[in-house]
């Protein structure tokens, strides 16, 4: 039975503290979805933000390899596996905002970070043969449980939990744990920033079809300087910079590890939305929270 657990030691520590870092930032990504969500349609924000973050891995690329900070390598595999990788990285882009207009509203991230490692979890079972320790099943459930605190579920009547729309998250959650498991393989083949390079291609080739009748390339213009200047946060800090230290992350540590981390994101979009909007957050929220930490620290602890 083929087996990729992967090492839990000390050694670990510099790409977790990474790892964790990257998800504040996708957190913080969340303040910069709101403001801009209303600016312009789902579609264009997409493919400008995976075109931007393609361009800016470029002169990334560059001074990695000037400055020789990562062993930059490419064999020809990695290519075979970047393109569903970038198929599923653009799907799940595109099901992710058609969820926030026809789903749980305001909801969404929280679902979508809830079942992602959930699903992750599964994928690696079945497809990877990975078997877990007691303590990472049961941070499994903490997560789930977790997550289903900060939606306040119990909010929500039957129809709108089984709303047609909610699909198009549990189908994003999905599409990011396949990527999850394909990009694993393909940095088997290549770093993890040339390989990320040529996912975001992919990516931006795939969004740009479903913006192709909104002329992205034409109406850049009309949209204002703020936008723009979120777009560049979501793009070059949040996709090229904090994504691609995830795809690390996922290659030195495993999928099911890197993925637990997924239950930082909400928490982090919790605390920076009291701070920046000015929110308030209910106690069972805080404790979903909690959980959700509680969670990564069971799943990733090497304790038996």
């Amino acid at each position: 039975m083929h087996s990729l657990q992967q090492s839990e030691n000390s050694n670990d520590a510099p790409v977790i503290l990474a790892l964790v870092t990257a998800m504040l930032f996708w957190g913080a990504s969340w303040i910069s979805g709101k403001i801009i969500a209303d600016m312009a349609p789902a579609k264009l924000t997409v493919f400008y933000r995976l075109a931007l973050a393609t361009v800016s891995m470029l002169p990334i690329l560059f001074l990695v390899k000037k400055f020789k900070l990562v062993n930059l390598r490419f064999a020809k595999p990695a290519l075979f596996w970047s393109l569903p990788a970038g198929l599923l990285l653009a799907s799940y882009n595109q099901l992710f905002f058609l969820g926030l207009h026809d789903g749980l509203p305001g909801k969404g991230g929280m679902l979508v970070t809830t079942i992602n490692p959930i699903m992750t979890f599964a994928l690696a079972a079945i497809f990877n043969q990975q078997k877990f320790k007691p303590l990472q099943l049961v941070g499994m459930l903490l997560g789930l449980a977790g997550g289903m605190m900060m939606i306040e579920v119990w909010h929500f009547d039957t129809e709108q939990i089984l709303a047609s729309g909610n699909l198009f998250f549990v189908l994003a959650a999905l599409s990011w744990a396949f990527l999850t498991l394909a990009s694993q393989r393909g940095t088997q083949f290549a770093d993890f920033m040339t390989f990320s390079a040529l996912m975001y291609l992919w990516a931006s080739v795939m969004s740009y079809i479903f913006a192709f009748d909104l002329n992205p390339l034409t109406s850049m213009t009309n949209y204002p300087n703020v936008y723009w200047h979120h777009m560049l946060f979501l793009s070059v800090i949040v996709v090229s910079i904090a994504t691609s230290v995830f795809f690390l992350a996922n290659q030195r540590i495993g999928p099911s590890r890197s993925s637990s981390f997924i239950f930082v994101v909400p928490v982090t979009a919790m605390g920076l939305s009291v701070w920046y909007f000015g929110e308030t957050i209910p106690l069972s929220v805080g404790i979903g929270g909690a959980l959700a930490l509680s969670a990564v620290y069971l799943i990733n602890t090497n304790k038996q």
